[in-house]
């Protein structure tokens, strides 16, 4: 199955399929690419309706990986109708040689985008969000720009679904928030987990776009928010990540955010300090037997011409004559 083809097109490889879900290449990664686009074109059609697909209209895809959702349309569009944009080089190349007529660039880690401003009819961003850190606003903000007055975003989100996994305790709302964990982890090992309260959303997206609805558990277990980009001027950075005035959930999520960050320290320390007690142990062993080894060499020369068998041997005989 993998690098093949189904009903739908061609299928990526196993190791570019198992990159959006950080697993190692096999059929299951393959499968889950398969399954889950199969649900995303569900959910985009669902969401916008007659937006899309639709002739005429332009649709991004903002991360699309090697196209899982792309690969829904591919054979419904003309050439310039949808384009993918994603950081990762190999999925972008395998987009563009074998979902024809779809489009796909490479973007950096910041904005811009290579488009021009209200370029787009639809957008939708499904496993990105997530794991937005530092420059979340700026692409939101992105998005708004290249999408047209009245468009259409989806974007996915981690909310309850996720709390358990990603937090380690039951859902609450009100003191998440934007809270973000594992800050900094790489890629390969599944980048930041990001979870966000739908108040928190309402407060801070809503400076940027009209929030039309959050829809819990949409997205197999995140949450979907459906956004429409207004013709007003757009917020600036610094607008979007203020906190919301009179909220007092901002602070109580702050402290929150603070105290889960302490406890994921601490359980970092614990693994460092179990690491390192393992390595002083193997250390410990290594330098025993290294002493061995000088030790049998000194025997060795001493020996006057017995080799190394007749040492041991040798040694075997007297440890056989002790009491």
């Amino acid at each position: 199955m993998s690098g093949g083809e189904d009903e739908v097109g061609p299928l990526p490889p196993a190791r570019l399929a198992g990159y959006i879900l950080g697993k190692e290449p096999g059929d299951e990664v393959v499968e889950n690419y398969r399954r889950m686009g199969g649900h995303l074109r569900d959910v985009v059609c669902d969401h916008l309706g007659d937006r899309w697909p639709r002739d005429g209209a332009r649709a991004l895809d903002f991360g699309c990986g090697c196209g899982r959702v792309l690969r829904q349309f591919a054979r419904d569009v003309r050439p310039g109708q949808l384009v993918g944009c994603d950081i990762d080089a190999d999925s972008v190349a395998w987009v563009a040689s074998r979902l024809a007529p779809v489009e796909a660039v490479r973007n950096g880690e910041q904005p811009p985008l290579p488009f021009d401003d209200a370029t787009f009819d639809v957008a939708w961003s499904f496993s990105v969000f997530p794991h937005l850190t530092d420059h979340w606003a700026d692409w939101l903000l992105e998005l708004r720009r290249v999408v047209r007055p009245g468009g259409r975003v989806l974007i996915s989100v981690m909310g309850e679904g996720s709390s358990e996994a990603i937090a380690g305790e039951p859902w609450d709302p009100d003191r998440i928030g934007m809270t973000v964990r594992s800050y900094a982890r790489p890629w390969p090992a599944g980048g930041p987990m990001i979870l966000h309260s739908e108040w928190w959303l309402r407060a801070h997206w809503g400076r940027a776009f009209h929030i039309v609805d959050v829809v819990a558990g949409a997205v197999a277990d995140q949450d979907l928010v459906v956004l429409e980009r207004p013709a007003t001027p757009a917020p600036t950075r610094e607008a979007m990540t203020a906190p919301e005035p009179g909220e007092p959930r901002e602070l109580a999520a702050a402290l929150h955010a603070i105290a889960l960050a302490q406890r994921e320290h601490a359980e970092l320390n614990r693994r460092h300090d179990a690491y390192a007690a393992a390595y002083h142990a193997e250390l410990a062993r290594t330098e025993a037997l290294q002493r061995e080894v000088v030790e049998l060499r000194r025997r060795l020369e001493a020996s006057g011409g017995l080799g190394l068998t007749g040492v041991l041997r040798s040694r075997a005989r007297r440890a056989l004559r002790r009491p």
